[in-house]
């Protein structure tokens, strides 16, 4: 155990029915809230040994007011970041602490990670929130946390997946980030596809912007039916090689 595990299990203890609901309302289901480790801090630390550059980077932790704690991974499911949100959904952004910069630390990585390595495909997502909906389509989803892939994530990428889905925010970043992968990284793979989503209405009548938004508008049965590609597409070269066996 590090202090990074005892800070998860701290967090996690703190969601009650209130901060549960507030997942919920996110996307977040509570087999997710177990299986993602998921939890709450409101600027009170847990009594354990951290590293002085932590408690400089969250001044003590009052930094930390009213936040959801999202534990980043590395592929074998080791907790080495954080990430922190307000459950105050009026209050944007989000913040970042790695304990290692040297290999691939996400969201979800851990957890997709065996699925990855089983069926070569992945999908990637930006925010945290975003994965949640998606994930319970397909189990190998990863929130890259902005629209771009880190150089170590690439490598992990190329060793362990034929297949990637790109569903990153649909703006300008967004747009710019899934064709930047394609570009770069697509000869890579045997298949790179970029989720196409449809004009969709928020509850606030706007255009929503990433698939969390989408969710919301849509719920579970419609964004699964939507999202079916992920379960049921087949590259050309695996429609050849199953027609060879019939």
């Amino acid at each position: 155990m590090t202090w990074l595990d005892d800070f998860v299990s701290f967090a996690e203890a703190q969601v009650d029915d209130k901060i549960r609901e507030a997942y919920w309302s996110r996307g977040a289901d509570d087999r997710q809230i177990v299986l993602y480790r998921l939890g709450y801090i409101n600027k009170h630390l847990p009594e354990i040994n951290m590293p002085s550059d932590f408690l400089r980077w969250s001044n003590h932790g009052s930094k930390l007011v009213d936040s959801f704690v999202f534990p980043l991974t590395n592929a074998t499911g080791q907790v080495l970041g954080l990430q922190f949100r307000s459950v105050d959904r009026s209050i944007r952004g989000y913040m970042d602490y790695f304990a290692d910069n040297t290999e691939a630390v996400l969201f979800g990585l851990g957890q997709a990670s065996r699925y990855m390595w089983e069926v070569g495909q992945v999908c990637l997502v930006e925010g945290t929130f975003d994965l949640f909906p998606l994930q319970r389509v397909s189990p190998g989803v990863v929130a890259t946390l902005t629209a771009k892939v880190t150089p170590q994530f690439a490598r992990l990428l190329r060793r362990t997946c034929r297949r990637v889905f790109l569903s990153y925010d649909l703006d300008e970043a967004g747009r710019r980030g899934a064709a930047s992968f394609t570009r770069i990284y697509g000869k890579d793979f045997d298949d790179v596809l970029t989720l196409d989503y449809p004009q969709v209405i928020t509850v606030e009548g706007k255009l929503a912007k990433d698939p969390s938004e989408i969710w919301e508008a849509w719920g579970d049965d419609r964004l699964r039916t939507y999202l079916r590609c992920l379960t049921t597409y087949k590259s050309e070269s695996e429609m050849h090689y199953a027609s060879e066996l019939l």
